[in-house]
């Protein structure tokens, strides 16, 4: 931890305790395994928002593979404000309690800092489902919902057609037995660094491969970008679409039982900045 990080969590972790904390865990948030039932036996489609797309939303200037625009940030908002019946938003599991994860400081820093955004983005009379759908291990202290989530996708997929849209880092599923029992693959791939910038393109492209294979369900890996298509293709096309996210990466690192983050060889890790 550096000395601003400290000075940080000295900071911005009783400002979340003092006037942020309960309206945080007042907000509806289903757990990591009532969402995967959901997303496996009620065919919902799924856009996840984690602290990341709050912030680009907010335009707080992460440094990231995805530059801030107003164009991304009007499109995420409309979204995460969404009534549509057909696709879930998932929110983070810190919202509602961080104790359950092994970076609970950080999420309680975070959201004293970044609190009153945060909470002025969300409707509070929503119901959201949980964003740790896609990452149910590496952060989680019970590593055994890792067990409930992995398997109950991996039965889910078996079978079906999938289709695929990621980056070109991405390479999703690819090395390990995640989609082993699908039917067939087929994949689009995208731009790995400010993929929102060609969205116009991505979206078009996504529906072309949509109509010409006619997946039984779409996989999307793509940042702030995956959030917004995931949305977008599920109300033009009524395919379940599920932003899948870092899930490839949190499986590799399940499998390895790595107990931190690791460099997983011939695909992205983006959270891990030096390696």
């Amino acid at each position: 931890m550096t000395i601003q990080e400290a000075i940080n969590d000295i900071v911005y972790i009783p400002i979340y305790y003092l006037l942020y904390r309960n309206e945080f865990q007042s907000i509806d948030i289903k757990t990591i395994e009532e969402t995967i039932d959901s997303v496996t036996e009620k065919g919902i489609s799924i856009s996840r928002f984690g602290d990341g797309e709050f912030k680009w939303i907010d335009m707080t200037g992460q440094k990231s593979f995805e530059k801030d625009s107003k164009e991304l940030s009007s499109k995420l908002l409309e979204v995460l404000n969404s009534d549509d019946k057909q696709v879930a938003i998932a929110l983070p599991q810190a919202f509602k309690d961080p104790s359950i994860l092994t970076a609970n400081k950080y999420w309680e820093r975070e959201m004293g800092k970044y609190g009153k955004q945060w909470l002025n983005d969300i409707n509070l009379n929503s119901h959201y489902y949980n964003v740790n759908i896609t990452r149910p291990y590496m952060d989680l202290r019970d590593k055994k919902i890792a067990n409930y989530v992995f398997d109950k996708f991996k039965e889910f997929m078996e079978n079906k057609d999938i289709l695929i849209i990621e980056g070109t880092e991405t390479h999703f599923g690819e090395g390990n037995d995640l989609l082993k029992n699908v039917n067939s693959i087929k994949r689009v791939e995208c731009p790995a660094h400010n993929a929102f910038e060609s969205y116009d393109n991505i979206y078009n492209q996504s529906v072309d491969a949509i109509n010409k294979w006619n997946p039984d369900v779409v996989l999307t890996a793509l940042g702030p970008t995956a959030t917004v298509l995931t949305f977008d293709l599920t109300k033009k096309t009524k395919k379940q679409v599920i932003d899948i996210g870092h899930f490839d990466i949190e499986y590799e690192w399940y499998l390895k039982k790595d107990n931190k983050r690791e460099p997983i060889s011939g695909k992205a890790v983006n959270e891990i900045k030096d390696k």
